[in-house]
C-alpha cells in the first residue's frame, strides 16, 4: 500500500468519525466530581473533620481550569472533545452552632474550548452545592471527626456542566493536627444518575455516574506565610465508567484575614470526568483562624497562633508570659512577667521577695525562719506572750500565752467545767459523781441510772456484770470463744459482747472503742494477722447489731505481734488468743 493511500484512508476515517462526533447529541450531564471544601479547614479539597465555632465563617471565590474532559476516540479525534473549561466557583462557610455547619459551592463556568462545535454552550451556571457538616468529635479527643451530607442541585445549565436530576454527597472527614502539620481524610459516595458518553466519545465504558471516592491530605498548619499542602483522591464508579485518580498541590497564604491560594494536579486514567490538569486560583475571607482548630483551652494549639489564651493557667496571656508553659505561682507567687523567679533556698518565696534567700522560712514570715524566745513551741509571730512560756502542767493552745488552773486539777480554767472544783478527766474537770447513791461512781458504774451492788459494777445482784469499766479500757471477765481457725464467734460468747454493748449505751461518753483481735504464734504472721482482723471485725459487727454506732469502735488485727504470756507453754498461747476492748481517746461529754 502506497504512503499516499494509507494517508486517504486515515484522513476518511477521522472525518468520518467526526461526522459521528458532530451529529451525536451531546447528552445532558454533570462531569464534575469536586469542589473546593468550603470552609478550608484541611486542605483545600479534603476536609479535617473539624468544624467552626458558632458564629465563624468563610467565604470566597476562586478561579478554576480543567484541561481534557470528553475524550473521544481515534487518530485524528484523540484530544479531548472539551480541551478546556475555565469558571469561578463562589463557596461559603458559617458555624451555626459549635457542632453543626453549613456551607455551599456555586460554580459559573465562563468558558468550554470547543463547546460551539458540539452543540454545547460556552458558559453557564453548574450545579449549585449545600452541604451540612455534624461534628462528632471535636479537636479535644485523639482525632476529629465529622459527619456530611451534601446536596447537587439540578439549576445548571443543561449541557455539558449542568445535571438534569438531583445529586447527593455523604461523607465521613476524620483528621490529626500536630504541631507543624495536619493529615486529613475522607470516605464518600456520589450518588447522580448514570449518563452514556460513548456515542460521543466514541468509546464504551465512558460514563458518568455515581462512585466511591476515597480522599487524602497533608499540610502545614502555619497562619503566618505560605505553607503547602498535597491532596489526593481515588475514584471508584459503581454504576458504569472508569477509575480515576486526581492529585492536587496547594499552597496558601493568609495576610490578616484574608488567605490567598493557589492549586494545581494531574488527573489519570478515568475519562469523561477526570480532567487531565486541573488548577485553582482565589481568595478567602474568615473571621477566624482555618488552618488550625478554633483558639479554645483543651484543643491543640501553637502559642503563636493563640496570644490571648494561657496555656499554663498562670494569669497571665501566652503573648505576655515569659514562660508560657510554667505555672509561676508557687506558694501563691505571682507577678506580670508570667515567669517562675528564683528560689535559692526552696522555701517558695521567690528570692526577690525573700528578706532570708538562704533560709528557709513561711511566706507569713516574708520567708525567714520563725523564732520561739520562751520555747513554748508557738512561734513568735502567733505567740501573744512570746517571752512567757504558757505549757502549764502540758496544757498548751494557739496564743503562747500560759492559761489559769485554779483548782490545779490539770485542766486550765479555759476548758474546765468546774473551774473552781478539782475533777477527774471522765467529767472534763468536775468532780466525780454517783447518780443513783449506790457507792459506785458513774465513770465506773455500769449501771449508772440503777442502784445496785458495789461488787457487781454498779447493777443490780441479778445482773451479773462481765466488764469493769477503768480509765483506759473495758476489761473482761471472761473471752470471746470462735470456732477453731475462723472468726465465727461461738453462743457462748453472746452474755459477754451483750453486756460489753449495754455498757456502750449506758455511757455515751466513751466516744470510740478499740476491738482488738490478738492470736498466738502457731501459723505464719500474715495468717495470724490476717485472722486477729476478721475476729475483731467480726466483734465490731455483733456490737454493731446491738445498736452501738459504728463510728464509736475500730476494728484492729495484730496477729501475735502483742502477747500477753510467753508462747511457749500452751496456757501462754491460751492466753494470747483474746479480744480486748481499749479507750482510744479520753472520756468526752
Amino acid at each position: 500500500m502506497s504512503m499516499t493511500r494509507w494517508l486517504l484512508r486515515w484522513v476518511a476515517c477521522g472525518l468520518v468519525s467526526l461526522a459521528a462526533v458532530a451529529h451525536a447529541e451531546v447528552p445532558t450531564a454533570d462531569v464534575e466530581q469536586v469542589w473546593l471544601d468550603a470552609a478550608g479547614r484541611g486542605s483545600l479539597w479534603v476536609g479535617n473533620g473539624l468544624g467552626m465555632e458558632a458564629g465563624g465563617f468563610r467565604a470566597g471565590a476562586s478561579l478554576f481550569f480543567t484541561q481534557g474532559n470528553l475524550r473521544a476516540q481515534g487518530a485524528v479525534t484523540s484530544s479531548a472533545l472539551v480541551s478546556g473549561r475555565l469558571g469561578v466557583q463562589v463557596f461559603g462557610a458559617l458555624g451555626v452552632t459549635n457542632w453543626l455547619e453549613l456551607s455551599a459551592n456555586v460554580p459559573v463556568f465562563v468558558y468550554q474550548d470547543g463547546a460551539s462545535a458540539l452543540g454545547l454552550a460556552s458558559a453557564g451556571l453548574g450545579n449549585p452545592w449545600l452541604t451540612a457538616k455534624v461534628s462528632v468529635f471535636d479537636g479535644t479527643a485523639p482525632v476529629a471527626l465529622a459527619v456530611l451530607l451534601g446536596v447537587g442541585f439540578p439549576f445548571g445549565t443543561p449541557v455539558a456542566q449542568g445535571s438534569g436530576g438531583l445529586e447527593a454527597m455523604p461523607r465521613v472527614q476524620l483528621g490529626k493536627v500536630f504541631d507543624v502539620f495536619q493529615v486529613a481524610g475522607e470516605l464518600g459516595f456520589l450518588y447522580r444518575a448514570p449518563v452514556d458518553y460513548a456515542p460521543v466519545t466514541g468509546r464504551l465504558g465512558d460514563r458518568v455516574g455515581s462512585q466511591v471516592y476515597v480522599a487524602g491530605a497533608v499540610t502545614g498548619v502555619s497562619t503566618s506565610g505560605p505553607r503547602g499542602e498535597l491532596s489526593a483522591r481515588l475514584f471508584v464508579p459503581v454504576t458504569g465508567g472508569r477509575i480515576g485518580v486526581e492529585g492536587l498541590a496547594g499552597v496558601r497564604w493568609a495576610v490578616g484575614d484574608v488567605e490567598l491560594f493557589g492549586a494545581v494536579g494531574p488527573g489519570f486514567f478515568g475519562e469523561p470526568t477526570t480532567p487531565s490538569v486541573r488548577a485553582y486560583f482565589g481568595a478567602a475571607f474568615a473571621n477566624t483562624p482555618m488552618t488550625q482548630p478554633p483558639c479554645l483551652e483543651g484543643r491543640p494549639y501553637r502559642l503563636a497562633d493563640c496570644p490571648d489564651l494561657d496555656r499554663d493557667g498562670d494569669g497571665v496571656k501566652n503573648a505576655l508570659d515569659a514562660a508560657p508553659e510554667s505555672p509561676e505561682d508557687r506558694d501563691g507567687f505571682e507577678d506580670e512577667d508570667g515567669a517562675p523567679d528564683p528560689d535559692d533556698d526552696g522555701d517558695g518565696v521567690p528570692d526577690a521577695v525573700d528578706r532570708c534567700p538562704r533560709q528557709r522560712g513561711p511566706a507569713e514570715n516574708d520567708g525567714c525562719p520563725d523564732a520561739d524566745a520562751d520555747g513554748d513551741g508557738v512561734v513568735d509571730r502567733l505567740d501573744t506572750c512570746a517571752q512567757e512560756a504558757e505549757d502549764v502542767d502540758g496544757f498548751e493552745d494557739a496564743d503562747g500565752c500560759p492559761d489559769a488552773d485554779n483548782d490545779a486539777d490539770g485542766f486550765a480554767d479555759a476548758v474546765d467545767a468546774c473551774p473552781l472544783l478539782a475533777g477527774i478527766p471522765q467529767e472534763k474537770g468536775c468532780p466525780a459523781k454517783d447518780s443513783d447513791g449506790d457507792g459506785v461512781f458513774d465513770h465506773e458504774d455500769n449501771c449508772p441510772q440503777d442502784r445496785g451492788e458495789p461488787g457487781n459494777a454498779g447493777c443490780p445482784a441479778a445482773q451479773k456484770q462481765l466488764v469493769v469499766i477503768t480509765a483506759t479500757a473495758l476489761q473482761i471477765r471472761d473471752k470471746v470463744y470462735f470456732d477453731n481457725g475462723r472468726a465465727t464467734i461461738q453462743k457462748r460468747s453472746n452474755p459477754l459482747l451483750d453486756n460489753v454493748a449495754q455498757v456502750l449505751v449506758a455511757h455515751p461518753e466513751i466516744a470510740k472503742v478499740r476491738v482488738e483481735g490478738h492470736t498466738d504464734n502457731v501459723g505464719t504472721p500474715e495468717k495470724n494477722k490476717a485472722l486477729s482482723q476478721a475476729r475483731a471485725d467480726a466483734v465490731k459487727a455483733y456490737l454493731v447489731k446491738k445498736g452501738i454506732a459504728a463510728g464509736r469502735l475500730d476494728a484492729v488485727g495484730f496477729g501475735d505481734t502483742r502477747p500477753a504470756q510467753p508462747n511457749d507453754t500452751p496456757a501462754g498461747r491460751e492466753a494470747n488468743r483474746r479480744v480486748e476492748f481499749n479507750l482510744e481517746q479520753e472520756w468526752t461529754k
